[in-house]
């Protein structure tokens, strides 16, 4: 492969905690030829000096300090100077796999493609598993054939989510990336990712993916209760306004503007709690439990396996529905005990009596996880064990 110059751009802001595991994780990629721009955005915490040591250690650092401005200015700053062929993006408190870039160029230069997308970890505490399947996660599409378009926010039939709208498990040609961020409005606060990258997305011949996890996509919210959001449905209207400008210029403008609508009232239904502030335990449940399963068992008496999203969701549901909690675990049980939860840790289970244990995850490779710790380590009953893609609260919507 010839020795082509990725310029990797991190913008950085309060993040002394984490900065120097993202930067140590891109100086020791396989792929050497890199160009790695820091771009401080007016940190207060002394985030800035961690980058200014940084760049003393390695030649191909460089530090930019400037005001605050957001995510949309800081990137727009970095590519102002970048010199790379091909662009990439790595939040300050996120981490890569050693071989990312060499896997993500060798993917465009092999397949000739304009983007490469790899897979995702997300990290949370101790746990770390692989994002949910999405419509492709392999192979090449192309512009010509007319099949980008059909894995943009969805699959065709809403089932699977389609490509992630992630900036930063990405590879984009310079001339791609730099237009379709130019797009984005800096006042833009929410979803800035999907913006640029559908666009580009729409715009690129070829696309090719990589099916490997190469980015750490590393959670730490754990609040139980949550700050309003005033301003929640002005941003999402921001968003939906430069969204639907590029969809409806497109020859495939309906099936594009469909699958935004749909999004949008996911993203309207998420809004409700958060635009009002609305805790852990008075919430709208995006996601709903397994009661058709439940009800075929005759379960009355409930283990929660996973406090995550869908756990939260779960338990919800669960307690309003009138099934008896047994035991909530999760392997952060403790900790998030701690938080507010009424968690306990998996081998809290042992001893209990129970008609089935609910597993709550999105990911086929957690669900897979926790059922290999549940039968393998706490000694649950294979059949008592429910592990099924949770349901989300539009989709009965829609069939009603």
């Amino acid at each position: 492969m010839t020795e082509k110059l990725i310029s990797i751009i991190v913008p950085v802001f309060n993040t002394k905690e984490f900065i120097q595991r993202c930067v140590e994780s891109i100086i020791n990629q396989t792929y050497d030829n890199l160009e790695i721009i820091l771009i401080d955005d007016g940190s207060t915490d002394g985030t800035g000096a961690i980058c200014d040591s940084l760049s003393k250690r390695d030649k191909r650092i460089f530090v930019i300090h400037k005001e605050n401005g957001g995510s949309t200015s800081a990137r727009n700053a970095g590519l102002d100077v970048a010199k790379g062929e091909y662009i990439g993006f790595v939040d300050s408190d996120d981490w890569i796999e050693p071989d990312m870039y060499e896997l993500l160029l060798k993917g465009c230069v092999d397949d000739n493609a304009d983007i490469c997308v790899g897979r995702q970890f997300l990290d949370r505490g101790e746990t770390t598993h692989i994002e949910a399947n999405r419509s492709i996660v392999s192979g090449v599409l192309q512009k010509k054939n007319n099949e980008i378009i059909h894995h943009i926010i969805y699959s065709d039939d809403y089932k699977t989510r389609g490509i992630s709208p992630n900036i930063w498990d990405k590879l984009f040609k310079v001339e791609l990336i730099k237009k379709h961020q130019s797009l984005v409005d800096e006042k833009t606060k929410f979803a800035e990712d999907d913006l640029c990258v559908y666009s580009a997305l729409l715009e690129a011949n070829r696309v090719c993916f990589i099916d490997k996890p190469v980015y750490h996509y590393c959670r730490r919210d754990d609040s139980v209760t949550s700050k309003p959001d005033e301003e929640y449905f002005e941003k999402i209207t921001l968003f939906y306004k430069q969204m639907k400008s590029v969809f409806e210029e497109h020859p495939e403008s309906e099936l594009l503007m469909n699958k935004l609508n749909r999004y949008m009232i996911e993203f309207i239904l998420r809004g409700v709690n958060k635009s009002f502030g609305f805790g852990f335990g008075n919430v709208i449940p995006f996601y709903l439990p397994p009661f058709k399963k439940l009800q075929e068992m005759s379960a009355h008496d409930i283990v929660l396996y996973g406090a995550g999203d869908v756990g939260k969701d779960y338990y919800n549901s669960l307690k309003q529905s009138g099934y008896n909690i047994v035991a909530w675990a999760d392997k952060r049980g403790e900790y998030l005990a701690a938080k507010g939860l009424d968690t306990v840790s998996p081998e809290k289970i042992k001893g209990l009596k129970y008609d089935a244990v609910v597993i709550a995850s999105d990911s086929e490779d957690l669900m897979n996880q926790m059922r290999s710790t549940l039968v393998e380590d706490v000694e649950v009953d294979w059949d008592k064990v429910i592990a099924e893609y949770p349901v989300k609260f539009i989709e009965n919507l829609s069939k009603s």
